[in-house]
């Protein structure tokens, strides 16, 4: 049956009534706890004891919300957020004194720690009263004279609403199996069941300090790979480098356990595990920093990692200098994590130094890698190589039969020979014999080199023993444009044909005479130039019902030839963009040679992406393809003297194709 919400008002608060604190609102569906308003401090549960000692409860609690904002609100506000509004019960009603007599007491240990009841079927006593009455008066009417009552013991259930309200009372606060106590009532059964249960506390974790860098240490072992296999190449960690920023050391932090709570609310308190403090542990050259993921030691700069286990500190010291050369009995390949690296010695034929800004202050005859950083050669480059992604290249000496790459960055070099060169700009003293490719080459002197780039600025161009200086001028392929061009021509044409089409039929219908004086009465009436009296009105119906059919193949007509006159204004608007597109490909191509000395050939060669059309192709395969002579259309100067300045000029659209 449902019961009358207890919840008042404080204008007219009726003794026994309960008045909601402000963090629990009654709306039309049940009674709202709001987070934002919730007492953190404490407050609710005196507001329980209140409610349910005055002879209140829920009803269509919800146990698990109830006992989370009383024990755990923490993980309230980590689940819904500050702002949350959440249902806690239906509704607020009164706790009928008859039935809190159906209810026994609970079996609570010394130590709190578990609660016991006993269900078995209960009943209550129902009172009957029955009128006696007394002679009939005058009016034939018998009044009642006295009432007789019978007390009557009927069945009845309990109720897991009245069961919290009756545990509480009764000192049994915390873990009550509501669920398996519902159960219990629902199937009617007669059994001693544990009730609540102790939760005990959960215990900590003391801080500790784990490493956050994977070359902490220096090993001189060989590198071992993942298969298993040692890398007789590679010292395990020759050098432990840090780059500026890298963490060092992390600080596990200390794990609070969470309390844990007996059975009649008492807090059982975990202990408090061990800290430690990571600026004792910080020496010079880094800091300790409190980032997302955690509290750090982190380096100040790149360099050595120095640790000393008499202070119990660690310290990152300057920038790193080797000056015993690079080889297999020195250091093995080096991969370098800081952020500069100066080798003073040699570096061995087939010895890998992978790194970031890199400089050799003695010939280099290994292979060296850069990540973003600025590779310098004091002395000379030989046999080796030298790759840069995204930085740049830079040698004082000569390079002589390497390969030096540069997608990204900039290559200066004084002189190279018999070297493949790649970069977006390539800037060279003097070249003899080298394959290059860039979107922007300057050379003082070039002697029997191939070159592909957009633009070229060459002093002097000469053969080299008998091999000729080719150029390879990468113009704009059109044929993709122009084709997607040709297609938006075709589709203008089409709307032009269809438009013409409609055109001429609206003449067809307009041809008729009958035809035409409708249309031009109808545009008429319209318009409001002519005035219809009663007796023209039924004419002019009669004749809008005989051209109705005429009305719609008209209508019809102009609606398809709008359609076609939008769409042909969309085909323009793309047209005259693909031909501005089309015209900015070609700008900046250029070719200047102030002088030629030796026989030199300069060639157009179609390229969608410029100097990329190149990166991914074997090596072989490019010295062949820059050598190659081409047609005798495509060139632009063959010749063993004169000069030559030339730019690229976009060809005007062919319409007839």
């Amino acid at each position: 049956m449902e019961q009358k919400s207890n919840i008042g008002n404080l204008a007219d608060l009726k003794e026994g009534e309960v008045l909601l604190p402000a963090y629990l609102q009654r709306m039309a569906d049940g009674v709202y706890v709001d987070l934002a308003l919730f007492p953190v401090g404490g407050g609710f549960v005196q507001f329980i004891d209140q409610m349910f000692g005055g002879g209140s409860r829920f009803h269509g609690l919800d146990y698990a919300l109830f006992q989370d904002l009383l024990f755990d609100y923490d993980a309230v506000l980590d689940a819904h957020g500050i702002d949350a509004k959440l249902r806690l019960a239906d509704d607020v009603v009164a706790f009928d004194p008859k039935r809190k007599s159906i209810y026994r007491a609970v079996k609570i240990d010394s130590q709190f720690r578990h609660a016991e009841y006993f269900f078995e079927p209960v009943s209550m006593d129902v009172v009957t009263e029955t009128p006696v009455y007394g002679e009939p008066g005058p009016d034939g009417v018998a009044a009642v004279i006295s009432k007789t009552r019978s007390v009557e013991s009927q069945p009845t259930q309990l109720d897991i609403d009245e069961f919290v309200a009756d545990m509480w009372l009764k000192g049994v606060r915390f873990g009550v199996a509501v669920d398996e106590v519902a159960g219990v009532i629902a199937r009617g059964e007669t059994v001693r069941m544990e009730i609540a249960t102790q939760l005990d506390p959960t215990e900590g974790c003391d801080a500790e300090i784990e490493e956050a860098c994977s070359v902490l240490h220096r090993d001189n072992s060989p590198k071992i790979l993942f298969n298993g296999k040692a890398d007789l190449r590679k010292f395990q960690n020759r050098f432990p480098q840090i780059e500026m920023g890298a963490r060092l050391l992390k600080k596990k932090p200390r794990v609070l356990g969470k309390p844990g709570y007996k059975v009649n609310g008492q807090v059982l308190e975990p202990e408090v595990p061990k800290d430690i403090d990571l600026f004792a542990l910080a020496g010079l050259g880094t800091f300790v920093d409190k980032q997302q993921d955690g509290e750090f030691i982190l380096s100040k700069q790149e360099g050595f990692l120095s640790i000393d286990t008499a202070t119990n500190s660690i310290s990152v010291t300057e920038k790193i200098e080797n000056k015993g050369g690079i080889s297999i009995k020195t250091t093995g390949d080096l991969v370098l994590s800081g952020n500069e690296f100066i080798e003073h010695g040699e570096v061995q034929e087939g010895r890998v130094v992978e790194g970031k800004s890199m400089t050799f202050r003695s010939a280099v005859y290994g292979d060296i890698l850069s990540h973003g950083g600025l590779i310098l050669f004091e002395s000379n480059l030989s046999n080796g190589s030298a790759k840069s992604n995204g930085g740049d290249i830079t040698a004082s000496g000569r390079c002589f039969n390497s390969y030096i790459e540069a997608w990204e960055g900039k290559i200066s070099l004084k002189y190279a020979e018999s070297c493949v060169i790649f970069g977006e700009s390539v800037q060279i003293e003097r070249a003899i014999n080298c394959e290059i490719i860039a979107n922007d080459v300057q050379i003082d002197s070039v002697e029997g080199c191939a070159i592909a780039s957009k633009v070229v600025h060459i002093a002097l161009s000469d053969s080299c023993r008998g091999k000729q200086t080719v150029i390879s001028m990468l113009q704009p392929d059109l044929s993709a444009v122009d084709a997607q061009m040709k297609q938006v021509r075709e589709a203008i044409a089409g709307c032009e044909k269809i438009i013409a089409a409609r055109d001429l039929g609206i003449e067809q219908i307009k041809a008729d005479p009958e035809v035409a004086r409708y249309l031009v009465l109808a545009a008429s009436i319209h318009k409001g130039a002519a005035k219809l009296t009663d007796a023209h009105e039924e004419n002019w119906r009669k004749m809008t019902v005989k051209f109705a059919k005429v009305d719609d193949a008209l209508r019809k007509l102009n609606a398809d030839k709008q359609v076609q006159a939008d769409k042909m204004a969309g085909l323009q608007q793309e047209y005259a963009q693909l031909l501005e597109m089309r015209g900015q490909n070609g700008t900046g191509v250029t070719c200047v040679i102030t002088s030629v000395v030796g026989d030199t050939l300069v060639r157009g060669v179609a390229s969608q992406n410029g100097a990329a059309d190149f990166r991914k192709a074997k090596i072989g395969d490019i010295k062949v393809k820059l050598r190659e002579q081409g047609q005798q259309s495509d060139r632009l100067f063959s010749n063993s003297m004169g000069c030559l300045e030339w730019s690229y000029v976009v060809p005007e659209v062919d319409v007839q194709s």
